[in-house]
């Protein structure tokens, strides 16, 4: 195997250094120098991955020459990476198209077929759908190169937005309820995303857990404008407080209104400050209070200051049938956002976040990710456990992988791989 050059391994050594830097200043809590060094590992990051990039035409270009050496019957499948080539060939019947709800208080971008990362006045609802192969794979919304390569298997297993339409208020309620009436169980599924996400990310994360939880009814999710960018911490920190209000009207209407049975929220991350906040104001209304109720929420990796979760946790079992809190000590970004913060968060493992009326699920490092912030919607375990809570509200003592722990005082569960 060829050592790799000088310059890559003076990056490699920068890296390094960054993060050990970083490592430090959190430990000062120097928040400035900690942004500042998180903008030159983006850009060291950015350096690799155009290498990485060059690579994957240089094997593709070496595939294509190979192939062209062998006869017919021995040639290697190719290998469809880009978005133009595949629209090239056409849709086909090796996919499906995924329909998805949205609401959105983000701003229409310039071109007006998506959102931007700024802040809007009023909120937008609408339909998107997504193309989704039939090479997906669970817990994921496509693989890179290298997996693929890995695998031995080139088909495109890719998640793509495919179309959007915006719609009125009446007519995206109409059409929700539509979509619940061609499924006899009728429940919902709404997704709030968290930090660095932007409006296609979030669609097609959305689009992702409808899929392989099989919701049986209609999937949605709520879009704040996050910046989508990795050193916009503190810009997304104002846009989900300043979203609050929105994520609470959607969240009230769509209970109102979807004609769903049941109704089933993952916040993930940053999404879960939307979420508390959003069932506080739900709570605090005399013409919302009691009026509320969803089937499952689910919390993972909340990014939520511990002392004010634990405050405030008792709207959630007003606000559910069961509240299921999923935390990982692998959860480099919430451990990061502790440390920024000085203080402990909900989603990270210590201190434990128990409270009477959630359940509190401590899930081990999958290895899904280098941060391990992902796993809610990555880990096969997870899924599952997702999957029959939806539908058995089955307490965690009698679900498959779920084990009882405890560490002084706290109670909780663990999950097996």
């Amino acid at each position: 195997m060829p050592r790799p050059s000088p310059s890559r391994r003076r990056i490699e050594l920068n890296l390094t250094q960054l993060v050990q830097e970083l490592t430090a200043a959190v430990g000062r809590g120097d928040r400035q120098r900690a942004l500042e060094l998180v903008r030159q590992i983006q850009q060291r990051l950015v350096i690799e991955t155009a290498e990485r990039v060059a690579v994957e035409r240089q094997v593709r270009a070496l595939v294509a020459e190979l192939d062209a050496m062998q006869p017919e019957e021995f040639r290697i499948e190719s290998i469809d990476l880009t978005y133009a080539e595949r629209s090239a060939e056409g849709g086909g019947s090796d996919e499906r198209l995924y329909p998805v709800w949205f609401g959105t208080n983000r701003r229409h971008s310039a071109d007006g077929k998506g959102f931007t990362g700024e802040r809007h006045s009023s909120t937008t609802l609408g339909q998107v759908t997504v193309r989704v192969p039939n090479a997906h794979r669970f817990g994921e919304t496509g693989s890179s190169f290298w997996s693929k390569l890995k695998r031995l298997d080139f088909r495109d297993d890719q998640l793509r937005l495919h179309g959007l339409k915006i719609q009125a208020d009446s007519d995206f309620y109409a059409s929700l309820q539509a979509a619940m009436h061609e499924d006899e169980t009728s429940h919902a599924l709404i997704f709030l995303h968290g930090f660095n996400v932007s409006f296609e990310n979030a669609v097609i994360r959305a689009a992702q857990l409808g899929c392989d939880l099989a919701v049986p009814g209609a999937t949605a999710f709520f879009s704040w404008p996050s910046r989508g960018n990795v050193v916009a911490y503190p810009a997304d920190e104002a846009s989900i407080e300043a979203s609050e209000r929105a994520i609470t009207d959607f969240l009230v209407q769509f209970a109102a209104r979807s004609g769903a049975a049941k109704i089933h929220v993952i916040a993930h991350s940053m999404g879960n400050r939307g979420l508390l906040r959003a069932l506080q104001r739900i709570a605090g209304n005399a013409q919302t209070r009691g009026t509320v109720k969803f089937g499952q929420i689910f919390l993972a990796a909340p990014d939520v200051d511990r002392d004010l979760f634990l405050d405030l946790a008792r709207l959630y079992p007003e606000h559910s049938d069961r509240t299921t809190l999923y935390a990982s000590d692998s959860d480099l970004a919430v451990d990061l956002s502790a440390n920024l913060h000085d203080a402990p968060r909900a989603g990270y493992f210590k201190p434990y976040t128990v409270v009477e009326g959630v359940d509190t699920i401590a899930v081990p490092d999958f290895d899904l990710d280098w941060l391990g912030h992902g796993y809610f919607a990555q880990a096969d375990a997870l899924l599952h456990d997702i999957f029959y809570l939806m539908r058995r509200d089955t307490d965690p003592g009698n679900r498959q992988r779920i084990i009882p722990a405890n560490e002084g005082d706290a109670i909780f569960w663990k999950m097996r791989r």
